[in-house]
């Protein structure tokens, strides 16, 4: 079986950074430890997919893509149902600039894995198109939201490598994000990291790992009001192929290391695992000698 997308400053910790794992002496996991988990993969996930989605759309026969044949947007069933709008404005002469909006209707767009979602993406690059080093594009949630999950905030994609023999881009990743469930919890994140994309004729892989510095993917204020940071320690592998075919939204392998400051107040560190590559929607968590398996859900509904 498979073992398997906020801001805060971290520097108030750093002589925390140790990381003092869980007790070894416990027989379970408290409920943080799950609540941090789940919440740390679903927010990695939904906020890797709007990368996902500026990939897809700017590779479209709208703009130039590097792939022969581009892509074909209404393929994709997270951005083909009726209502939905893709918008090109200010595209330059040479297309290394300009503006896509996204905007689902507003009951929603809904895919074939059940999630839902709502108001716009704006996608604005500069410095050259999507796939040539030096360009940048900014993305920006307008009353987005996804299974009723408002995100707000702005990140900035930087191409920094790329080969078209086979396919390969580097892009390094940053910016801020809130997430407000609909019961009005708030979680905060900021993001620090490198996404590598590699495209076959038979699938495409998305490689995450930490940002520049190296010293962490993300860190911030979960929707449980603790502080957390995490570091990749082995690449996070999502595979497309398992997305469209098995409804699997969240990395198939690959490992984290998540430090939060538990309700106690003492700094708390867990591995998560995300496996071997099979497409599947669990991962493995483990703190000092206990491990669990957990399933991950793109809500609330497992946090």
């Amino acid at each position: 079986m498979k073992v398997g997308r906020f801001s805060l400053s971290w520097s108030v910790f750093s002589f925390f950074l140790l990381f003092v794992s869980c007790n070894k002496s416990m027989d379970t996991f408290l409920t943080e430890d799950k609540q941090t988990s789940n919440n740390e993969t679903t927010q990695e996930s939904t906020i890797s997919e709007l990368d996902d989605l500026a990939t897809t759309v700017l590779n479209s026969s709208n703009t130039s893509g590097v792939i022969s044949g581009r892509t074909d947007v209404t393929l994709d069933d997270r951005l083909n149902c009726t209502g939905t709008t893709i918008e090109f404005s200010n595209v330059s002469a040479d297309k290394t600039s300009g503006t896509v909006t996204i905007t689902f209707p507003s009951d929603g767009c809904t895919d074939k894995r059940g999630n839902v979602r709502k108001g716009q993406i704006i996608i604005t690059w500069t410095g050259g198109k999507w796939f040539q080093p030096g360009s940048v594009q900014t993305i920006t949630m307008n009353g987005y939201s996804i299974n009723g999950v408002a995100i707000e905030g702005t990140h900035y994609v930087t191409c920094v490598a790329a080969s078209t023999n086979p396919i390969s881009i580097t892009w390094t990743i940053s910016g801020e994000h809130s997430a407000t469930w609909p019961d009005g919890t708030t979680a905060s994140r900021k993001v620090n990291k490198k996404r590598k994309w590699d495209h076959s004729d038979t699938d495409d892989i998305y490689a995450i790992s930490n940002g520049p510095s190296g010293i962490y993917s993300a860190e911030g204020t979960n929707r449980h009001g603790r502080q957390f940071k995490t570091i990749i320690t082995s690449p996070l592998i999502y595979l497309r192929s398992c997305a469209l075919n098995n409804k699997v939204f969240i990395p198939v392998k690959g490992q984290k290391v998540v430090t939060h400051i538990s309700m106690s107040g003492k700094t708390r560190s867990m591995t998560i695992d995300f496996g071997d590559g099979q497409c599947e929607n669990t991962y493995l968590v483990t703190c000092g000698t206990v491990t669990k398996t957990l399933t991950a859900k793109n809500d609330s509904s497992a946090d």
